[in-house]
């Protein structure tokens, strides 16, 4: 324990000096101013002394079954015990502690998940079992949705900032993988079957939810897992003891998973997860229901021959299909909106290969890593009044092909990639308000697509042991979605309010550039003990970001109402995001904490007095999340507190004052704890918001988060 007290020093020392770059930075910025995802939240563990040559670390299987040399990058995970830990109520909750990383909370259900600052239309690639989640529906809420039961994760999977490989195509602001229940989630190893079971309840009208799932390893070669999930919500109260309206839930999901080793060097995944929910949408004081539909079916193939290191292949294909029905009653805008049935229907259809090769060339370590990804978005909108303009029917495909190299030399690796990607994009409707951009009036019909190469390196150095310092710049590229360009019709009940297509619109093109450090030890104040940490500070220059514009023009005949309408258009100059991330962990026989800190500044090119949402400006400045707690009587007792907290965020401008509206701060505290009865019989509970404080989540959230919520249950977990 001394050698390595004595190696932490170093570190410690080494880091302080690699920070003082990283501090003038974000001084002449701001004047004013527990298996797999241990492995992933630390992505490059030192694997050499410092005085010995280097050698790349093993070639990696990641959750989606994807095999990697893993290159530094910022990135964090979360496993089961941690988004258990405190009882989700929402799925945004599971987000809690992940540095860089945020939300909106639209009074839905569905995931809308903000990385550096950036959010919807595909910013963050947002997966299920490696499969793609694009569905969208534009309203008075996010522009993009995940639909997931947090009840069937066993862990998820953050890279923050511009991926050049696998999963990166379009995706300019980060890549998350959640991850289900599979067969080694659920039978121990050694073991041939297992069977898990976890039922709850709780206050605040909180029904009740439940999950039972099992698995088995039938022989050598087969094994097979399924679950199934249930929960029913009523509307809850928030922190001022108000019922917020329209937020129940009625959720089934369930998944079913297929495991076959071909061969000693192979394994072929086959996932069904499916997830129906019927729920309120508590926004805008307008009583809408909706019901959703999200299927996802993928198949994941690994080929890594233990006597080959030429060969490491891995091919993945998927398919999504989204599907949803929005029930509006009729309400009174300027003139009366009929009640309105509208079906939202998404399809995505995506595949990817890649290989690793790795060579030696005298003292030099080389991995090599290429492939490609493809998918393709179909989106169908039906409406029994003819409002299908907000989210147009049409397809984007988007194409890509990556190669990365990677050499390790004694105490140093650089990498350097290389991404060609590529888009097509059609579709059309009838445009109600000519002039604003180049769709004249009338009916009208878009067929375009463009391309463009994005480099990116990264330098490593492993100074000692168990202590990493990186840099990378790299570019990225985002292609405008199908409502960004196709957006057309009026608004129910405000005929004079149009959305008008905008087929002109370039691609979002990203500059930017991270530096951080990574820090990885054991043994260090008692045995067996464990501490990780990482910070980074990012600056990334965002060309050509796509906002949404309100213009005005003259009235239509016969009405004194000035013609209103929104589009989509490329913002000149340089949007930029920049800050500052860093999380710590520590685990013992004791006591385990965790300190995740966040620090974003983003910033339009200049004032923007007309625009609606824009997304780049809505997450906290500042957000803080830290955990702690013991293990007491032998491990079989836990107890432990949780803080959240947040800056105020502001909303856009108002037109005729200048002046932004104003979302205050919050600090709320949870509380959780958890008894091991038997060895496989569990009684946990937890409470949410314990000082029932009422708050929302940025300027952006339509409804306030729950109050008071306290959470118990039984949990039964058996493997023979």
């Amino acid at each position: 324990m001394s050698s390595t007290r004595r190696l932490l020093f170093c570190s410690v020392a080494s880091l302080a000096l690699s920070s003082l770059p990283v501090a003038q930075a974000s001084t002449s910025q701001d004047g004013s101013g527990d298996r797999p995802a241990r492995a992933a939240s630390l992505s490059t563990r030192s694997q050499v002394r410092s005085h010995a040559p280097i050698t790349l670390p093993k070639v990696r299987v990641r959750g989606d079954g994807s095999v990697t040399v893993p290159v530094p990058q910022a990135s964090s995970s979360l496993s089961r015990a941690d988004i258990q830990r405190v009882q989700p109520n929402e799925p945004y909750a599971i987000l809690t502690g992940l540095p860089g990383v945020y939300f909106q909370n639209d009074g839905t259900p569905s995931l809308a998940v903000s990385m550096r600052g950036m959010q919807d239309f595909g910013r963050v690639n947002v997966m299920i079992d490696g499969a793609r989640q694009n569905f969208q529906e534009s309203g008075h809420g996010a522009d993009g949705s995940v639909y997931v039961d947090p009840a069937l994760l066993a862990g998820l999977e953050v890279r923050r900032g511009t991926v050049a490989t696998g999963d990166g195509a379009g995706a300019i602001a980060g890549v998350m993988n959640l991850h289900t229940f599979d067969v080694d989630d659920l039978v121990d190893p050694g073991r041939r079957y297992g069977v898990l079971g976890r039922a709850l309840g709780g206050t605040n009208n909180y029904d009740g939810s439940g999950v039972v799932g099992a698995g088995a390893r039938i022989n050598d070669w087969l094994g097979v897992a399924a679950a199934f999930s249930m929960r029913s919500s009523g509307d809850y109260e928030d922190g001022n003891g108000d019922r917020v309206a329209h937020t129940f839930q009625r959720l089934q999901s369930g998944l079913f998973k297929i495991d076959i080793k071909p061969g000693i060097d192979q394994t072929l995944k086959l996932g069904t997860v499916i997830y129906h929910n019927a729920f309120g949408v508590g926004s805008e004081g307008i009583a809408t229901a909706d019901s959703v539909q999200n299927d996802t079916g993928t198949i994941d193939y690994h080929f890594t021959p233990r006597d080959n290191k030429l060969v490491a292949l891995h091919v993945k294909g998927y398919v999504v299909s989204t599907s949803m029905a929005n029930y509006t009653p009729s309400f009174m805008g300027v003139s009366v909106a009929a009640a309105d049935l509208t079906h939202y229907g998404l399809t995505t259809l995506g595949f990817e290969a890649d290989n690793t090769t790795r060579l030696r060339g005298g003292p030099i370590d080389i991995a090599l890593n290429y492939g490609g990804e493809y998918y393709h978005d179909s989106v169908r909108t039906t409406d029994q009044t003819g409002y299908i303009g907000a989210t147009p029917s049409g397809g984007r495909s988007v194409g890509s092909a990556f190669t990365q190299a990677t050499l390790g030399w004694k105490i140093v690796q650089l990498t350097g990639a290389l991404r060609y990607d590529s888009y097509g994009l059609s579709g059309g409707g009838v445009n109600e308000a000519g002039g604003f951009t180049n769709a004249v009036a009338g009916p009208f019909h878009v067929g375009k697509g463009s391309d463009a190469v994005n480099p990116k390196v990264t330098l490593a150095i492993n100074p000692v042991r168990g202590l990493q310092i990186y840099g990378n710049y790299g570019l990225g590229f985002r292609p405008p979605a199908t409502t960004e360009t196709l957006y057309s019709g009026s608004h129910p009940g405000l005929g004079f309010l149009k959305f008008i297509p905008n087929p002109a619109l370039d691609p979002e093109r990203t500059y930017g550039w991270e530096v951080g450090t990574k820090l990885n030890y054991s043994d260090i104040l008692a045995d067996h003990d464990h501490l990780e940490f990482s910070a980074d500070y990012f600056d990334t220059r965002i060309k050509d970001y796509i906002g949404q514009t309100l213009v005005v023009g003259a009235p239509a005949a016969g009405s004194y109402i000035p013609t209103y309408g929104y589009f989509f258009q490329n913002i000149s100059g340089n949007t930029r995001t920049s800050g500052v991330e860093g999380q710590a962990k520590y685990d013992s026989r004791l006591v385990f904490a965790t300190l995740s800190y966040t620090n974003t500044t983003t910033k339009l090119p200049g004032p923007d007095y007309t625009g609606y949402d824009q997304m780049v400006t809505t997450p906290p400045r500042s957000v803080m999340a830290g955990t702690l707690g013991f293990h007491l009587l032998d491990d079989r007792l836990t107890l432990g507190g949780r803080i959240r907290a947040a800056t105020h965020t502001l909303g856009q401008m108002s037109s005729d004052s200048g002046v932004a509206a104003l979302r205050a701060g919050y600090v709320v505290f949870d509380l959780f704890g958890s008894y091991q009865i038997t060895k496989r019989l569990q009684l946990f509970t937890s409470a949410d918001n314990v000082t029932n404080r009422q708050y929302y989540t940025s300027a952006l959230a339509s409804i306030p988060n729950q109050g008071l919520t306290v959470m118990s249950g039984l949990s039964f977990a058996l493997s023979r």
